[in-house]
């Protein structure tokens, strides 16, 4: 081969389409679809869920607030069908009192079988007579020297060693050690007599109820074994009839060893375990059993341990008789009504006292046992509306009835509640003086009075100033918060916006005078606030009260602030589902917002925060909008300099800048149109992403080029061709590193295609003066020569080059003056063109030298092909130059192809097609 081919362009005739071309299978711009069929391995898919569920895993600190609506979402109502709908219930109930009610205090434990203590000598006997006997003796012989106590537990310490003491008496039972697993079940029953922890009774309870219904199944499964042997039978389908007289006497033994039990509360907790043994002897008399024991309960002078061993009767009960057991629930709760005033006992305010437990926190230990009964209560009396007429006339009539109150209110469906909510309020009313629960009782009222459909108006406006003089006289700002929450949400749905202003007024004065910062209600005021947006029905009305920003901005630490900020604005935008905000008051307050998250982003923030944060800005700034295109422009201004720290904000202003651009483009002069380019010009520098750089670059020259404004276009060409050499081969995105050739790419490709209808700027002696810098560029751009990006690079220049050289280009924008007809074709433009196309097509065959020595046949094989397919579309084939360089080319081409050669098979099928084709194939002697 020569070492230079000069480049001939030919001259192409627009009216007839005499070009040869190359039929392609698909669209370069279209999409592919991928269709995916489901699959019908259901176990696979299992598996993948399984696989899958711990990155779908609930945030640790938002488990406890999941935690709290699932048991504020109990059903009211139990089907029938549903067996162990009380026992499914009541785990989800359980797992809330576990997580509720902890301590930090050290705690005791009792216990003679505890590891470590003394074991008890097992004697060998083998008469069943001398068994029995040894058996009773052991009982007897109760060792209380042996009896140790730990002191100076922690909760979880506690914990363990009831689980220890679980295991022991599974030990014990599978040992034949059945008396020793008897006398462990009573030291644990005898632990629920200690309250010198009562803020964790609740939990002790559920961890021992939990060991005791462990003994009883464990007694109940080795009757039914002796019995029935290893039929599965349930207890349902027990007939005592059937029972096996050995069964009996065993069970009958269980049940004097129970009896034998001196202290009251161990023999109580006993038999309710053993209950369901009694089914063995006979099944009439469980029932009257249970009512014995209802009304025995009674000895118990504790009344917190008595409500929660009433509540493990209950339990039991529904256990053995589902439906059946509904009646006990409500003779339990009427035994604690009777029994009510003992929780005020001055004894027990002295051992709450003691403590330093406040009586609402005391109050507080009662209301899973009395939410329980009522529970149960609620499933058998279907009458509710008077059942809860009956419940309230007794809290009129009882002194201290706070505790029922509150329990009465949040268990009833929120329809009874409603209709009786002006009776409750009164109630409320009366007693606020001395009511230390009265935050919980307005809070659940509330809560269940924004499920109304619809309030007469005045009846609302009653309601709200019942609740508010109420609310505005408690001391504590926490519970004040608690009891606005719901509260405000009833307004928003029912009351005016004016309402809804003087309750944001007062909540503000009476935060400044409480005496307390708001700071340390931040996460309180948040949820408030939360409440006004999710369900007020106009939420940009409420950015038109006076009072709704002031409360917004109360809180003063920037955490709070910031997080206050980003609720607000992400609340906004999930409801406001409009494209144009034009109301000047709510565009400044959602500014206002975005300037303090912005704000709140520093060098040690993290990427996701830094996202968000720009997510929420850059809706803002897409939504606000002026009708004076002015305006609108200034708002961009003052964006831009709020707004720095974050990309992803400025990229947003430029696309909106540029959109400006085109919508003054037919109703302003073009000064408007300039001063939009100026902006984009010197908005971009500022982004820290090269590559967003370059684009943005690139359509804000676009733009200025389709608005006329040439200057401006090609300062932003300039800037582009500046920037490329900086790119990056790779990019961080979403923590990964993502390389940027096909970007790249698919951008040199669209601003050369731009550069066709750029004209030259008539003061400059150089021609084509942008493309030859790019030209110029590429040489000190940090690729590979055997890189695809550089070569395919050039070819697209070449393709540029030739195409500028026609006398009338293939399109234009109007009243942009191109190139072709400013220089009407001119001899010393084309000639300086081709010189360009010699260069490029120069270093095109040193890219193939580059190829042939790295081995890199394939790509060597594409490109000789690329230029051979340029030299026939492009070239002038009459100079010989150009004739020498394809025929060389198409040689180069069969020595390097194998046995895949459908592109090198194309061309020739198009070429055979045409006669001028078969014309330059023999002059090329092309086989």
């Amino acid at each position: 081969m020569p070492t230079s081919y000069p480049w001939t362009s030919a001259k192409k005739c627009r009216r007839k389409n005499n070009v040869a071309s190359l039929e392609v299978s698909t669209h370069p711009l279209k999409m592919d679809n991928m269709r995916i069929t489901p699959s019908l391995n259901k176990a696979l898919m299992e598996s993948l869920q399984n696989w899958s569920m711990p990155f779908e895993e609930l945030d640790p600190l938002l488990r406890f607030e999941k935690m709290n609506l699932a048991e504020e979402s109990l059903p009211l109502d139990i089907c029938e069908d549903e067996k162990e709908n009380y026992l499914k219930v009541w785990n989800c109930k359980k797992t809330s009192i576990l997580n509720k009610y902890t301590t930090g205090e050290k705690l005791t434990i009792i216990s003679s079988f505890l590891p470590g203590g003394e074991k008890t000598l097992i004697r060998q006997v083998s008469n069943l007579n001398e068994k029995v006997k040894h058996r009773l003796e052991q009982l007897d012989d109760f060792d209380e020297a042996s009896v140790r106590k730990t002191m100076g537990l922690s909760q979880q310490e506690f914990v363990t060693k009831v689980h220890m003491l679980d295991e022991e008496i599974k030990k014990a039972w599978d040992s034949e050690q059945r008396v020793n697993a008897f006398k462990i079940a009573i030291q644990c029953s005898k632990l629920l007599s200690d309250i010198s922890v009562m803020q964790f009774y609740p939990s002790k309870f559920i961890l021992i109820s939990d060991v005791l219904d462990n003994f009883g199944s464990l007694v109940f499964d080795r009757l039914k074994n002796k019995s029935f042997g290893n039929k599965n039978i349930k207890f349902q389908y027990i007939d005592p009839n059937t029972v096996l007289e050995i069964a009996k006497e065993t069970c009958q033994n269980w049940l004097f060893k129970m009896a034998s039990i001196r202290e009251l509360l161990p023999r109580l907790y006993m038999e309710i375990a053993l209950l369901q043994c009694n089914v063995f002897i006979s099944r009439e008399e469980m029932k009257p059993t249970i009512n014995r024991l209802t009304k025995m309960i009674r000895g118990m002078g504790n009344p917190l341990v008595a409500i929660y061993i009433r509540v493990y009767l209950c339990n039991t009960s529904s256990k053995l008789f589902s439906k059946e057991s509904e009646p006990y629930y409500k003779d339990n709760l009427s035994e604690f009504i009777n029994e009510y005033q003992q929780i005020f006992h001055p004894t027990m305010l002295k051992k709450y006292g003691a403590q330093l437990l406040t009586a609402d926190q005391y109050l507080n230990l009662y209301v899973p046992a009395v939410d329980w009964l009522l529970f149960g209560t609620l499933n058998w009396n279907h009458d509710k509306l008077n059942l809860l007429e009956e419940l309230l006339k007794k809290c009129n009539e009882i002194e201290n009835s706070e505790l029922l109150l509150c329990c009465i209110i949040s268990a009833f469906d929120s329809s009874s509640v409603i209709q009786k909510s002006s009776a409750i309020l009164d109630i409320i009313r009366k007693n606020a003086d001395g009511m230390v629960m009265m935050h919980q009782a307005l809070s659940s009222l509330g809560e269940h009075l924004c499920h109304a459909e619809s309030y007469r108006q005045v009846s609302a406006e009653v309601l709200s100033q019942t609740w508010w003089k109420l609310a505005s006289g408690m001391k504590s700002t926490a519970n004040f918060l608690q009891v606005l929450e719901p509260w405000i949400q009833f307004a928003c749905l029912q009351l005016s916006s004016q309402h809804i202003n003087v309750i944001l007024r007062g909540t503000i004065r009476y935060l400044i005078k409480s005496g307390h910062p708001p700071d340390n209600y931040s996460a309180q005021i948040q949820n408030v606030i939360k409440r006004i947006l999710k369900h007020i029905p106009d939420v940009e009305e409420l950015f038109l009260m006076d009072a709704f920003m002031p409360l917004v901005e109360l809180v003063q630490t920037s955490a709070a602030r910031t997080s206050m900020a980003r609720t607000v604005l992400t609340v906004f935008f999930e409801r406001n589902k409009s494209e144009r905000i034009d109301d000047p008051i709510v565009i400044a307050s959602l500014m206002r917002l975005c300037r303090i998250v912005h704000d709140s982003i520093n060098a040690v923030s993290v990427e996701d925060e830094s996202k968000w944060s720009g997510e929420l800005i850059v809706r803002c700034i897409q939504v606000a909008r002026h009708e004076d295109l002015d305006t609108q422009l200034n708002f961009y201004v003052e964006c831009r300099a709020a707004f720095l720290k974050l990309d992803a904000v400025l990229v947003a202003l430029v696309h909106a800048v540029n959109t400006l651009s085109t919508r003054g483009a037919a109703s302003r002069g073009r000064w408007l149109q300039r001063a939009c380019a100026a902006y984009c010009y010197i908005t971009v520098p500022s982004l820290q992403c090269v590559l967003s750089r370059a684009t943005l670059y690139l359509l804000s020259g676009q733009v200025a080029l389709l608005n006329n404004c040439i200057g401006q276009a090609e300062a932003n060409f300039k800037a582009l061709v500046g920037v490329i050499p900086n790119i990056p081969q790779y990019v961080q995105e979403d923590g990964q590193k993502k390389p940027t050739h096909d970007r790249v790419a698919g951008l040199i490709s669209n601003f050369l295609s731009t550069l066709l209808v750029l004209p030259d700027n008539v003061d400059s002696n150089s021609k084509a003066y942008i493309l030859s810098g790019f030209i110029k560029t590429l040489e000190r751009v940090e690729w590979r020569k055997t890189d695809a990006l550089y070569y395919t690079t050039l070819l697209r220049v070449l393709d540029l080059l030739c195409e500028m050289t026609q006398e009338q280009y293939a399109y234009h924008i109007d009243s942009v003056i191109s190139n072709d007809e400013l220089y009407g074709a001119e001899e010393e433009f084309v000639k300086c063109l081709e010189n360009y196309a010699t260069n490029v097509c120069q270093e095109l065959l040193v890219v193939l030298k580059a190829l042939s020595d790295a081995k890199e046949t394939k790509k060597q094989y594409s490109l000789s092909l690329e230029l051979f397919w340029r030299i026939i579309k492009r070239g002038d084939l009459q100079q010989s130059s150009m004739s020498g360089l394809a025929s060389n080319l198409w040689m180069l081409s069969q020595k390097l192809q194998d046995s895949n050669a459908k592109y090198a098979k194309s061309i020739l099928a198009v070429l055979q097609a045409d006669p001028a084709g078969r014309q330059l194939l023999e002059k090329l002697k092309v086989q």
